[in-house]
């Protein structure tokens, strides 16, 4: 019996090891794809071109790549040609293809189109982190106001209602979603109302500068100053922004202790014949004046010096005279 099983193990090993070996050895393809547009802006209606780059980044060739799906808004009649029917790629190869279609109304109102998609093979994809694409088609023309709320919240998910108070003062700044072309800046009343008038239609970049006492909490996590939104060309006027801000303390500027201190005035002095005294030393040549007397001490105990030698000499003079 263990000779028996002992060959039946044998024959499942040899049966298995050549699939296991078959399996490591059929590595997949890996399709990466790109695209760009044609243009760099559309008119409403106009056909565009997109070029589509695919590259088989393995070392097995690609077989039947093609479109699998995806989405596109503001475009009509898409047509995808040979990624529709699909087409093989050898290893390390690169192809490239087009799709076309036209921008419609609603790319025009809301600014842009676009068209996202993937692609892969019938013998499977190694890695499907580059196997998808989008283009945004521009359509310049529609213009449109904008306008919003900075409320007050303590956190950027704070929500708001139309009993909630606003902050007032804001400063808010419209520019392009690059940050490079400045459209207009507005300033949110009393109950933290903004509003921009004609603003063209796409992405715009929002950055907001609160008054002293007050951030303004944007972002994920509340940490920025800025949003993008979405201006459309419609017939709604209402507010579709909402940022909160909440109250911070001021700081004080510093003053340092040399800034504290007041200057003392300068000493006034009176000179007498001959001598100048000023505050800045900047007249002729006089007698220094500080903050003691030693100068003035000495001057003087030199003279009497002086004075007494003199009387000693003169009294000497007189008593040689007289013995005389």
């Amino acid at each position: 019996m263990r000779k028996l099983a002992a060959a039946a193990l044998v024959g499942v090993l040899v049966a298995v090891l050549p699939a296991t070996a078959a399996l490591a050895a059929d590595p997949k393809p890996d399709i990466a794809v790109t695209s760009a547009a044609d243009k760099a802006n559309y008119a409403e209606g106009e056909t565009f071109t997109i070029t589509v780059t695919v590259k088989n980044k393995s070392s097995v060739d690609a077989k039947r790549v093609h479109y699998t799906g995806g989405d596109s808004e503001g475009v009509d009649g898409v047509a995808y040609g040979k990624l529709s029917t699909g087409f093989d790629l050898a290893a390390g190869a690169t192809k490239t293809v087009q799709i076309t279609g036209k921008t419609n109304h609603l790319a025009w109102q809301s600014g842009y189109g676009f068209v996202a998609f993937s692609l892969a093979a019938d013998n499977g994809e190694a890695n499907d982190a580059d196997n998808t694409t989008s283009v945004r088609l521009l359509v310049a023309g529609a213009f449109d106001d904008l306008g919003g709320y900075v409320f007050q919240g303590e956190s950027s998910g704070a929500e708001w209602t139309p009993e909630t108070p606003g902050v007032p003062g804001v400063k808010v700044v419209a520019t392009s979603a690059d940050g490079k072309t400045k459209y207009a800046e507005a300033i949110t009343d009393a109950k933290g109302l903004f509003r921009f008038a004609r603003l063209p239609a796409g992405n715009v970049l929002l950055t907001f500068n609160a008054p002293a006492g007050w951030k303004v909490l944007t972002g994920e996590n509340g940490e920025d100053d800025h949003t993008l939104a979405q201006v459309r060309a419609d017939d709604s006027d209402e507010p579709r922004i909402f940022v909160p801000a909440k109250k911070v303390a001021v700081s004080s500027p510093s003053v340092s202790p040399s800034q504290s201190q007041s200057p003392s005035p300068s000493p006034s002095a009176s000179a007498g014949p001959g001598l100048s005294v000023t505050g800045d030393n900047t007249a002729g040549p006089g007698l220094p004046v500080t903050g003691d007397k030693t100068m003035l001490l000495v001057g003087a105990a030199a003279v009497a010096v002086a004075v007494g030698i003199a009387l000693v000499l003169v009294a000497r003079r007189r008593r040689v005279h007289l013995q005389a």
